[in-house]
């Protein structure tokens, strides 16, 4: 009856995460609280994921007819990444899990450096339940992609601007800091830290420390990957 509880508990304090960190922090010490923001994150990346396949093979297309290829090998090679695209479309749910999972840990680590007394069951299902916000970006990038109607022809519009990057006519490793930082993702880092300091009882300054990893190994991986994103 105790895990049945928690679980609801994720279904249903999960949506504070959106609003209300003091409420989120009273519901992630619940031990099962993790399992239903995980299911729900993952049911709306497979959706979406599958909805914006269209988009994804248009830019395959593209990056696979710049490489010059006789058109036999051409289509070959299309194949096989579109189905190489299928197959990552569910194994998105699963790295970014275990990617999570990983950066819990960075957190709990860094959170025992500045002073805060953290379980990493708790920070993991803060994470989880927070990472409803990121899977709204998701959503919304499918909407802009939709309603938009331009056909695919690089990388950079795969990411629609949702921060100071509408402002901004950037490419690269700029373009990339400046999108990671989107409306979605400080909301996420508020949300996150907010909820850190209530659970824990510290200060607010020590949380948003704690939480540091959260975003700086994610902006690395985003800004190397721009490195090597074919120019448009």
């Amino acid at each position: 009856m105790a895990e049945e509880n928690g679980i609801a508990s994720g279904f249903v304090g999960m949506f504070n995460a959106f609003v209300d960190p003091a409420g989120l922090a009273k519901r992630v010490p619940a031990k099962l609280f993790w399992v239903g923001p995980v299911i729900t994150v993952t049911i709306i990346f497979i959706v979406f994921g599958t909805l914006m396949q269209p988009f994804t093979s248009q830019l395959i297309d593209v990056q696979m007819a710049q490489r010059n290829m006789p058109p036999e090998q051409l289509e070959r090679a299309k194949s096989m990444a579109h189905m190489i695209g299928n197959i990552i479309r569910f194994a998105i749910p699963v790295f970014a899990l275990l990617f999570t999972m990983l950066l819990a840990l960075l957190v709990n680590v860094t959170g025992s450096m500045v002073g805060l007394r953290t379980k990493f069951r708790d920070v993991f299902s803060i994470m989880a339940a927070c990472s409803l916000i990121p899977a709204l970006q998701y959503a919304a990038t499918y909407v802009v992609l939709r309603s938009k109607g331009d056909e695919i022809t690089n990388q950079e519009q795969m990411t629609p601007p949702f921060g100071l990057d509408i402002f901004v006519n950037a490419h690269g490793p700029l373009l990339a800091m400046l999108n990671f930082f989107s409306i979605f993702e400080i909301w996420y880092l508020v949300i996150f830290g907010l909820t850190l300091a209530y659970l824990t009882g510290s200060s607010k300054g020590k949380a948003f420390m704690a939480i540091t990893p959260a975003w700086l190994l994610p902006l690395l991986f985003k800004v190397i990957g721009s490195l090597f994103q074919p120019k448009s």
